[in-house]
């Protein structure tokens, strides 16, 4: 299955610092053992797919903001560390840079939520 990329993760996703995605799901598409075809350009004459890969396994994710982030997987909240590592697993630089991709809007991140799916690619676990 095609999952599309923004070209700043290609270089992340190619040295292994970035180690899943976090994907809306409702769907129920993802799935372990289904194979990946990253790619940049999805849907257009610039389709590229830089990476086949095999889904190890998924993990559901929740994301809300009140004030702070708080992000649980699997039903367990995580900490502050935790996030962190995260973020980084992700592609983004540090958690700040992950919070304002997930939630742009400052004024309304107190209305925002986000449940999904974080698509594995390597034996890594929350």
């Amino acid at each position: 299955m095609v999952l599309g990329f923004k070209k700043q993760f290609v270089e992340p996703i190619m040295a292994g610092t970035k180690i899943h995605t976090i994907r809306e799901d409702s769907n129920n598409r993802w799935d372990d053992g289904i194979l990946i075809h990253m790619a940049t350009g999805t849907r257009t004459k610039h389709y590229n797919c830089f990476k086949k890969t095999l889904c190890t396994s998924i993990q559901n994710i929740f994301m809300s903001y009140d004030y702070m982030l708080h992000i649980s997987i699997d039903g367990r909240e995580l900490y502050i560390p935790e996030k962190e590592k995260l973020a980084v697993a992700d592609g983004f630089e540090n958690l700040l840079s992950f919070e304002n991709y997930w939630f742009p809007e400052l004024q309304q991140r107190r209305h925002m939520a986000f449940s999904g799916k974080i698509i594995h690619w390597t034996d890594f676990r929350y």
